[in-house]
């Protein structure tokens, strides 16, 4: 793709004796962003793993949903789908 990806390097030195010496070891990461992960919009407990679009049930558009709560909105007790006039994507984090 086209995209970016910024690279800070602080504190650049020479290996030194006490140093671990295997080259495998390195670059040594010392920080790294923890991704975020939304909360299902219904309980707000569990973490979202289905995104609705146009959800004419959900609290919020676009909403957010564990797989529980987005079953029990969505299909019947049978397992069959209760309306389908929404767009669903998996959801993995931002």
């Amino acid at each position: 793709g086209d995209c970016r990806h910024a690279v800070v390097i602080r504190d650049m030195r020479l290996i030194h004796p006490e140093d671990v010496q295997n080259k495998a070891a390195y670059p040594l990461l010392i920080f790294q962003i923890r991704t975020g992960h939304r909360k299902c919009s219904i309980c707000g407990i569990f973490r979202a793993k289905k995104i609705t679009v146009d959800d004419k049930y959900a609290p919020e558009n676009p909403s957010y949903f564990c797989d529980n709560c987005y079953f029990l909105l969505h299909y019947s007790e049978a397992g069959t789908l209760l309306y389908d006039d929404f767009t669903v994507y998996d959801y993995f984090c931002e």
